[in-house]
């Protein structure tokens, strides 16, 4: 048995006071003479014996009291069993206690004990109390920071429980328990202790099949932090319609929406802000057990960079509710036409109907090409192919791999071998002259969206006198078929970028595919599908490289200024991120910055090429959490027999720290023996009453 508080036990000492009373305490008898009292005097020689005896049993169970009494108040236990070597065991001075409380945002939830992460903190704060003043503890967190390493005196354990907040970072399980187990095998001369507290939280804590070897020398006590039952909504993720975003144009706003409610809810608000001015706002409904798409629509502004904003309303949870973009709004698409013909026949055609757009397209029209050309180009389009250098498939792969796209029309008789490889063409065909029709459109395809109001059932299609005939790809998305079987109109993803390749010459002595109707939405639906300029929205914590399509003139002059929306009206941070540039090019790493949510501006030469949207990880959005029998079968395939859950409250807490930790707690049975005691002696003090019967 040993004690909390063996300093009390001084007050055992005390116990010489109701003896000493007890040996001092002489009553003086008064002598009286009476007469003829002999024959009482053996009655009397009983009776004082009797009362001897009752007297040592009141001081005996008075002294049982007290001792009672003061070993409950110093908390005797038994010390818990320990699996260690019992030698190695008495060696051990004091506890290595680290505690591990969970911060990521999903902590923010409420419980029965109010929010999580409060919560997690008073329960930490009452297993520190628990121990000695002279144990050790090592305090850890989401953030990983450098003092999260260092063991601390109980008050400064204290201070740094109640200094933790909120963060935007998550770790699994195996990261954190390596973390605390680093600094724990330090400790060899203490008893080492571990206590993790948690939402167990499954989108975060997975069990990966690279299983952690138990560590059987640390005592690990699991405390979770369960939600309430209330919802949460977020926002997952935005797409446009359109891959290209023109100046005045009509557009809609794609939103997905998740979210882990039970019963459907209705007309909840979302608002949309470009440049901080609100453009729009709706509403949407969720459904339990399904995310929901719905739409925003607006009108685009001028051309230029662009920071967006979409946010919905959900408390008490707010960190998933809103979803920072950047884009880019062009004046008019780029469309760069190489042929070595530019006044036949198939290169009018295209000009056409590039120049009855009032100038929604910019076509350029040459027999030759330069690197920068085709930087600037959206779309690039390649009829009867040019004599060009060696390089020029090279440049046109590599165009497409950068998020640009391209149009292939064969010459009469072939695609030019270098150009077909090095666009993923893989079977360039053989041409055959023979008749044959366009014979089925893929009308449901994403590229004909809009494109057809109805289909009816006998459809004139473009006829051809001329084609190539070939197999597709197995990535090649085929959007027109001939009669023969044969692709007529196919797209093939290349990197960022797309090639769209037709199967005939455009020349009439080939098809009447440029007399057609549908010879119009082909090219311009072609166009508006270009992958020029896409959404940059990133979540923190992502080591995906940023990448744009431009290349500085000196790296160094690359910085990156954000949050764009500074708060308080402080000036927007700065930093120098790492910079890879090539072939017009330029990817930006920010693995080791240290960034927030919001919106960034990337800039060269002071001057802003991209604006990128960093958003929270919604991992911690999703509150499901393994329940406490979930929770341990998880650790049976990493071989831990043994995980101690404790499932209380912070009240409860107490006595359970010192159960596992302390032992079995002996005080309520000496509070419950000095009652016993009490009882006893008031029996004791009562007059002893004989029974006598007369023969």
């Amino acid at each position: 048995m040993e004690f909390v508080h063996p300093e009390i036990l001084w007050a055992l000492s005390a116990l010489a006071i109701p003896i000493a009373i007890h040996l001092l305490h002489f009553r003086r008898y008064q002598k009286i003479a009476f007469s003829q009292v002999a024959f009482l005097d053996e009655i009397k020689r009983e009776s004082k014996a009797m009362q001897k005896i009752r007297q040592w049993w009141i001081l005996v169970l008075r002294l049982l009291a007290l001792s009672a009494l003061i070993l409950a108040f110093s908390q005797p236990y038994w010390p818990p069993t320990s699996t260690e070597d019992p030698d190695a065991s008495a060696s051990l001075s004091g506890h290595a206690v680290s505690l591990y409380v969970d911060n990521s945002y999903s902590m923010e939830a409420h419980g029965e004990e109010g929010q999580l992460l409060q919560s997690a903190q008073n329960k930490a704060a009452v297993v520190i109390e628990q121990f000695d003043a002279t144990d050790r503890f090592q305090i850890v967190t989401n953030d990983f920071s450098g003092r999260d390493q260092l063991f601390l005196t109980q008050q400064q354990a204290l201070e740094r429980i109640a200094d933790i907040e909120a963060s935007p970072i998550s770790r699994p399980i195996k990261d954190v328990l390596i973390r605390m187990g680093s600094q724990l095998e330090k400790e060899t001369s203490k008893k080492r202790v571990g206590f993790l507290f948690s939402d167990l939280q499954k989108t975060t804590h997975t069990f990966s099949a690279d299983p952690m070897e138990p560590d059987t020398n640390v005592s690990w006590h699991f405390v979770p932090e369960l939600s309430s039952n209330t919802p949460n909504i977020w926002l997952d993720s935005i797409w446009f319609d359109e891959p290209l975003r023109i100046e005045s144009r009509p557009t809609t706003l794609r939103v997905r929406i998740r979210h882990n409610a039970r019963k459907a809810i209705g007309g909840l608000p979302m608002h949309l802000t470009i440049n901080d001015e609100r453009v729009a706002i709706g509403t949407f409904n969720v459904v339990p057990g399904m995310a929901t798409d719905t739409a925003i629509r607006f009108t685009h502004g001028l051309a230029g960079l662009k920071k967006g904003q979409l946010t919905i309303e959900d408390a008490p949870i707010r960190f998933d509710d809103d979803w920072h973009f950047g884009y880019e709004v062009i004046d008019r698409i780029r469309i760069l036409h190489i042929t070595a013909h530019p006044q036949s026949g198939p290169a009018q055609a295209v000009n056409r109907v590039y120049q009855s757009t009032h100038g929604q397209y910019e076509l350029t029209t040459s027999a030759q090409w330069s690197p920068e050309s085709l930087a600037e180009a959206h779309v690039v389009i390649v009829t009867e192919t040019p004599l060009t250098s060696s390089g020029f498939a090279d440049q046109l792969g590599q165009f497409v791999k950068q998020g640009g796209t391209i149009m292939l029309m064969p010459t009469s008789g072939q695609y030019q071998p270098e150009i077909a490889q090095s666009l993923g063409l893989e079977d360039e065909g053989t041409w055959s002259i023979e008749a044959d029709q366009v014979g089925s459109i893929a009308s449901e395809h994403p590229f004909f969206k809009g494109v057809f109001k109805s289909q009816p059932e006998r459809l004139n299609l473009p006829s051809l006198l001329e084609a190539i005939h070939r197999s597709p790809g197995p990535r090649e998305e085929v959007l027109a078929r001939t009669q023969l079987g044969y692709p007529f109109f196919s797209k093939i993803p290349l990197g960022r970028g797309s090639v769209f390749v037709l199967g005939t010459s455009p020349s009439v002595a080939s098809t009447n595919l440029t007399r057609h109707a549908l010879w119009v939405p082909l090219l311009l639906r072609m166009a508006e599908q270009s992958s020029a300029t896409p959404i940059h929205a990133e979540k923190l914590g992502s080591s995906v490289a940023w990448n744009v399509a431009s290349e500085p003139e000196d790296t160094e002059s690359v910085t990156l200024d954000g949050p764009m929306a500074p708060k308080n009206g402080q000036s927007p941070k700065s930093w120098i991120p790492e910079v890879r540039s090539t072939q017009g090019r330029t990817s930006i790493y920010i693995h080791d910055l240290q960034l927030e949510a919001g919106h960034y501006a990337l800039n060269f030469s002071g001057v802003s090429v991209a604006l990128w949207g960093l958003n929270q990880d919604r991992n911690e959005s999703d509150h499901t959490a393994f329940n406490s029998v979930e929770f341990k079968s998880q650790w049976e395939p990493w071989g831990w027999e043994h995980v101690d859950v404790l499932q209380t409250s912070t009240t409860g807490l107490t006595q359970m720290i010192q159960r596992l930790e302390k032992g079995q707690p002996l005080w309520i049975q000496f509070v419950l023996l000095a009652l016993l005691a009490l009882l006893a002696e008031t029996y004791f003090l009562h007059p002893w009453k004989r029974s006598s019967s007369n023969p």
